[in-house]
């Protein structure tokens, strides 16, 4: 299926760079066998947590592929302006450790979050040991099962969120929509976004 929506999207599979991967959970890691048949080299970037046992744990990487981040830290294999979070560990499904991603665009930072199984907050604070300024312009885009910001955290957030864009196994839209007003939307398949 990603290989499929990939191609019509005229994205070859030996175009990508390299992959980052948030947590080890099949509907996020199951479609990289595809990928890596066309690119065998691809670099795919895990947590250091990543072969702890899990339910709903996704295909294995094969060693050749995988790198390990053991703690948060600019990508600069990738350039200036990828950095991946430090892991952090949430109880549901058995104990999952999860990993996001910022990036640098010419006006502040993009967070994207695979499902935020441990909150949004750690992947917020991880800003200072990755040395990203809090008071930048800040978009954050992805899944966050079931978590929600405390009114009050909305209220030291809102001058510098953007946008919140909401998607995969967000539970609640009406929430965030709430909060943030506007600045809320939600993401599909296939949707371009522009930072």
């Amino acid at each position: 299926m990603l290989i499929a929506n990939l191609t019509k999207y005229g994205i070859k599979s030996s175009s990508i760079d390299a992959v980052i991967l948030s947590h080890n959970h099949y509907d996020h890691t199951n479609g990289l066998s595809g990928i890596l048949r066309a690119n065998e080299e691809l670099p795919v970037y895990v947590h250091k947590y990543w072969d702890k046992p899990v339910r709903h744990k996704g295909n294995s990487i094969p060693p050749k592929n995988k790198n390990v981040i053991e703690r948060g830290r600019l990508i600069k294999e990738l350039g200036e302006e990828i950095y991946i979070t430090n892991a952090y560990m949430s109880p549901d499904y058995g104990g999952i450790y999860e990993q996001a991603c910022y990036i640098r665009t010419k006006d502040g930072y993009v967070l994207i979050c695979g499902c935020s199984h441990p909150g949004l907050i750690c992947f917020l604070n991880d800003r200072k040991s990755l040395e990203i300024p809090v008071k930048t312009p800040l978009y954050i885009v992805g899944g966050f099962h079931g978590f929600t910001f405390d009114d009050g955290i909305v209220q030291v957030l809102d001058s510098h969120i953007r946008a919140i864009i909401v998607c995969h196994c967000t539970k609640n839209v009406k929430v965030y929509k709430r909060q943030f007003g506007e600045k809320c939307t939600i993401c599909t398949v296939g949707k371009t976004l522009t930072f």
